[in-house]
């Protein structure tokens, strides 16, 4: 018997309410699920017990979102919907909560902006760009003022006392970071006249 498509799946689900339908769907897309979510529990503090629990819910809510008209696989926007979930999960805890108002303050230039975008947009592709920095001492600058804290952001002089270097130093790597953020930005189409 040949098997289900997605789509087939998510009508099932939003026109009948098919449990057995979402469960399927669950499953189907179980190992991209983890492997993203992951990723992105670890940063975000979210034990992989709770992304389990919530897989279901995000699965569903991926459907119920889902357009195919837009062109994109089902598998692609319910990886979205996995780093959206773990980059919102507990807002009031959350280690990204204070990045995102200080590296947006860097990046979205709302005045030049065509179209809004989701600040978790931003924030997820601003986690993918940490693991593409190649440079060490950027990487760990970045790492030591956004991530390293969850409460808050580390200012240049504290990092700069942890990695045995003026504050300058660490100024210079966060822009050199924020430079190549910028670019990335664009070449996605996230951004346009940064």
């Amino acid at each position: 018997m040949k098997e289900p498509k997605d789509q087939e799946l998510i009508s099932k689900i939003l026109l009948n309410n098919c449990s057995d339908s979402l469960s399927d769907l669950v499953e189907r897309h179980s190992g991209m699920f983890f492997s993203i979510g992951k990723k992105y529990a670890i940063r975000c503090g979210i034990n992989m017990a709770d992304l389990s629990d919530n897989r279901h819910l995000v699965t569903f809510n991926a459907a119920k979102s889902y357009n195919a008209d837009k062109g994109a696989k089902f598998s692609t926007w319910l990886g979205n919907q996995v780093r959206y979930f773990c980059l919102n999960y507990n807002t009031k805890n959350s280690r990204l909560i204070p990045t995102e108002d200080s590296i947006l303050e860097f990046i979205i230039n709302n005045e030049n902006q065509h179209s809004p975008i989701e600040s978790g947009e931003v924030m997820a592709t601003i986690v993918d760009l940490f693991d593409e920095i190649s440079d060490a001492n950027t990487k760990n600058a970045i790492y030591y003022r956004y991530f390293y804290n969850k409460d808050r952001i580390l200012n240049y002089s504290e990092i700069a006392e942890i990695l045995k270097v003026t504050p300058q130093t660490v100024l210079n790597w966060h822009n050199k970071f924020i430079s190549f953020a910028k670019q990335r930005l664009v070449s996605q189409g996230i951004k346009e006249n940064v």
